[in-house]
């Protein structure tokens, strides 16, 4: 019988319904991609838009604050419901249709309104559905692929959307820097939905099992959720150590998160065509770090990798305030490329480990919570003090506390 060339190429059983799943997945992020890269540049556009320091800060951190928000609810009510496909791709489609309200932007044009402004506020908002895509994906996952294809499938999928946003990254840049702003902006951003919509075509073909819809007890009120976390972090030890110690380790990276963008555009004078060739860098490098850790944890398992490489997260922001050069930073996102994947990989594998599957949504919602109460906070604080302190130094310092943080995994361990 006849195959896709493809099938034949990545050796995947077209009647295996788990292998065809695992094939749309690493499809549908290809597509996906391309507007992930568009996505790179909204801290140019809404900077070049006129967005303050302030505004760029907000555009860290509220979408956290809408994630503390969104997060748990969205697990309760996906954890309710036997289908959860339809609400996951409804959410993700809404966010990306987003984007073309987010491209109309320059055609605002109102006495006394900063376009920059209005800009990140859409950028926010859009930011709510995703949000609850977010609680419902992760759990997806792990019902769709078993534990033992986990690191191949995800793997694949990083490898592929790393390869993709290198080159449109790269080519977005150079179409940047030669088209005329702002629909240089505008067109961008419309070809990425149109791309994405392939992207919403694979998700709705993979096979999603039936969840067994298990109502959580008691009220959404606040005083409930609060009972709720108290409750998950003291059942499951090592989920409450997990997610501690990722606060600790993210406090440093989050007060940093808005700053990168600020010190390249306003201080170094960044071109589009240098974000997007460092946006290629970082991705390239990227690939080599998922398919060097991919080996690496399937011989040794997540929790040595990630005790032993995410101390080294905190090294890049220490390095990019020591080295003001843009082609020596260069090097910097290269190491970033090479490192990061060592640790996303070992902990979203040990996050999956740690949650109990008949409540994953929930566990799921809570985690996102709480780590992204730290995630609103921080980007707030760490523009204030760069302006007091110079970003350079705020970089430097936000560094080494990451540093510190993440020894937490050394003298806290988790057990997987």
């Amino acid at each position: 019988m006849n195959t896709p060339w493809l099938y034949r190429l990545l050796r995947i059983n077209p009647h295996s319904e788990e292998d065809r799943s695992a094939f749309y997945l690493v499809v549908e992020i290809f597509f996906a991609a391309v507007l992930g890269a568009a996505a790179s540049f909204n801290g140019a556009y809404a900077i070049r838009l006129g967005a303050s320091n302030e505004d760029i800060g907000l555009l860290t951190s509220l979408p956290a604050l809408l994630a503390v928000i969104i997060s748990i609810p969205a697990g309760r009510f996906l954890q309710g419901r036997a289908r959860r496909k339809p609400w996951i791709a409804g959410s993700l489609l809404m966010h990306r249709a987003g984007f073309l309200l987010v491209a109309l932007v320059p055609l605002l044009k109102i006495a006394g309104v900063n376009q920059g402004t209005v800009a990140v506020a859409l950028l926010i908002l859009i930011s709510a559905p995703a949000h609850f895509f977010n609680v419902g994906w992760i759990p997806m996952l792990a019902d769709v692929i078993p534990p033992e294809r986990r690191a191949a499938v995800f793997s694949a999928r990083n490898i592929t959307a790393n390869a993709t946003t290198s080159i449109c990254v790269f080519l977005f840049g150079q179409w940047l820097s030669h088209g005329t702003f702002p629909m240089n902006y505008q067109l961008m951003y419309v070809f990425g939905f149109l791309v994405s919509l392939l992207s919403q075509y694979f998700i709705l073909k993979v096979n999603v099992p039936d969840s067994q819809p298990e109502p959580p007890n008691g009220s959404a009120s606040f005083t409930a959720q609060w009972h709720a976390l108290r409750t998950a972090l003291r059942d499951e030890p090592n989920f409450e150590r997990l997610t501690t110690n990722t606060i600790l380790h993210g406090i440093g990276l989050w007060l940093a998160s808005p700053l990168y963008i600020l010190y390249y555009v306003r201080q170094l004078d960044a071109s589009d065509a240098w974000l997007g060739l460092q946006g290629t860098v970082l991705t390239m490098t990227t690939i080599l770090g998922w398919m060097f850790w991919r080996w690496v944890i399937a011989r040794t398992g997540e929790m040595p990798v990630l005790k032993r490489t995410i101390i080294t997260l905190g090294l890049i922001p220490m390095l990019v305030g020591l080295l003001p050069n843009l082609t020596l930073i260069l090097f910097v996102v290269g190491l970033n490329g090479l490192l990061s994947p060592a640790v996303n990989l070992s902990h979203f594998n040990s996050l999956l480990k740690v949650t109990p599957p008949a409540k994953r949504p929930v566990y799921t919602g809570l985690y996102i919570s709480i780590v992204n109460i730290g995630a609103f906070i921080c980007p707030l604080v760490g523009v204030a003090i760069a302006d007091r302190v110079g970003l350079a130094p705020a970089l430097i310092a936000f560094g080494a506390l990451s540093i510190l943080g993440s020894t937490s995994f050394l003298w806290r361990p988790v057990r997987v």
